[in-house]
């Protein structure tokens, strides 16, 4: 019998956090992350992580479990969060995934194919060689053309993952979604049900504008300043989020006033929201939800997880 779990996915501010702690209220569930930046220590505030009150009426997983220089990748997470499935239903509780990196689960839901090995010191270091030679929007511009698919689901300021992508095209002839589009196994894994928020656009943007502010008055630009005196570079993965990439083009100069800051970091996060919104949509036997308001989104929610659960 495959085990049983349950997905909260969504776009950022769609209100994830937010549902699993009222889930673990009626549910004895364990809330396992797979939002991409949250795996990373030190990136808190622009992550907007569930603080340790959050933390600790409900148990997290698979936060704050690596350094920012350290490789963290879908599969590293499925082998993870597969481990995590077993202990944590052998405790009697339910495994309940909050994030809204699509791509982590489903990996975990259905694994994904190898990519060939690659000489990363040929590819690689061609990838790298042309984005400092024409810039990263033009590598963006040529990995449209070769894999419009991937190159819609990721930023073109993205220059590491546009490297890889554009390394993988290199070095096999095929393009790199051709790969995540794979899928190993002809069915999935687990018995799982998967919910995906999505408000209105217009209750989303103004959920982004809110979340927006609260990030800059906590200190953002501080957090992304701390994080730098500590040593770690900044062409790592986490600092090419958003929030993360804006500040440091504040600290650089090159965005003047904390107000431009504001304008620029709601103007990317609509636009990631939108791609998201549109990946969750083709989820496979995903459930959609609307609802804005909390104790409504709850109950729908709940409803079809104890329908499942029987």
């Amino acid at each position: 019998m495959l085990r049983k779990i349950i997905a909260i996915g969504g776009a950022t501010c769609s209100g994830k956090t937010e549902i699993s702690v009222e889930l673990s209220k009626l549910f004895p569930v364990e809330i396992i992350n797979f939002d991409s930046v949250c795996f990373y220590r030190y990136f808190d505030i622009g992550t907007a992580k569930p603080d340790n009150k959050i933390r600790t009426a409900a148990r997290h997983h698979l936060i704050d479990i690596k350094n920012p220089d350290e490789e963290y990748n879908a599969r590293l997470f499925s082998e993870d969060a597969a481990a995590l499935i077993e202990e944590i239903t052998a405790r009697g509780k339910i495994p309940l995934f909050t994030g809204g990196t699509g791509l982590y689960m489903k990996s975990l839901l259905y694994g994904l194919s190898p990519v060939p090995e690659i000489d990363k010191n040929v590819y690689r270091k061609k990838a790298v060689e042309l984005i400092r030679e024409i810039g990263t929007e033009a590598v963006y511009e040529m990995l449209k053309k070769i894999d419009p698919e991937y190159a819609a689901k990721i930023s073109k300021s993205d220059s590491q993952r546009i490297a890889r992508a554009y390394e993988v095209y290199e070095a096999t002839g095929r393009p790199f979604s051709y790969y995540l589009a794979e899928k190993p196994f002809g069915r999935p894994l687990y018995d799982y049900k998967y919910f995906y928020l999505n408000p209105p656009k217009d209750y989303l943007k103004s959920c982004i504008e809110e979340r927006t502010k609260w990030i800059i008055k906590k200190g953002l630009a501080v957090e992304t300043k701390k994080i730098l005196d500590m040593g770690y570079r900044r062409d790592l993965k986490p600092f090419n989020s958003i929030g993360y990439k804006e500040s440091l083009m504040y600290l650089d100069g090159k965005i003047k006033t904390e107000e431009d800051l504001y304008l620029k970091i709601v103007s990317s996060t609509v636009k990631y929201a939108k791609r998201q919104a549109t990946y969750f949509k083709k989820t496979e036997n995903g459930t959609e939800v609307n609802f804005t308001d909390l104790s409504k989104k709850t109950a729908f929610i709940a409803k079809n997880i104890e329908g499942f659960l029987k």
